[in-house]
């Protein structure tokens, strides 16, 4: 299993609305959400990691549990950069967390930026060194392997998800 290589990386910026459809960003009825609403600004906004790992033509998405900031929400894994984190040690400790996976971080793909400059989040591609990966049932409510197509297809998908798999070449 390779890393996945969409050329260049590319920044853009997303703005998601509140009716921006089934799944509302950051409007969830958990006691994250607030405190991403209010601790984050544009001049200190929330660093997020998503790792970006491919199986032949397919990606892994998770659901996200019903406990956390999104609830149910399907999206690439990932989470918050802790501070005196890298990039890539975030990649790792969040695949463990998230996936209970070891993983070998390849390359940044792409930015996004959202919620008028609040959160910024960074897509690294993974080489998954784990066998299979087991969902944590505190952060991931089920595990799906994906084309592209299937992901662009697929309720319940947060907002943005469509631009990072153009701006990745997928």
């Amino acid at each position: 299993m390779t890393p996945l290589n969409c050329g260049a990386t590319r920044t853009f910026d997303i703005k998601v609305h509140e009716d921006a459809g089934a799944v509302q960003f950051d409007r969830a009825a958990d006691d994250t959400a607030g405190r991403f609403q209010m601790d984050s600004t544009p001049q200190n906004p929330m660093l997020g990691i998503v790792g970006v790992i491919r199986r032949d033509d397919r990606l892994l998405v998770i659901q996200r549990s019903a406990h956390v900031r999104a609830p149910l929400a399907w999206c690439f894994p990932g989470g918050e950069i802790e501070p005196g984190e890298s990039q890539t040690e975030a990649l790792v400790r969040e695949m463990r967390e998230e996936l209970n996976a070891e993983v070998a971080p390849g390359e940044l793909l792409t930015t996004q930026t959202k919620h008028d400059g609040r959160l910024i989040l960074y897509f690294w591609s993974a080489a998954l060194i784990t066998p299979e990966p087991k969902a944590n049932p505190h952060e991931v409510a089920a595990i799906e392997w994906l084309t592209a197509d299937e992901l662009r297809r697929k309720e319940g998908v947060l907002p943005g998800t469509a631009e990072v798999l153009s701006a990745i070449g997928c």
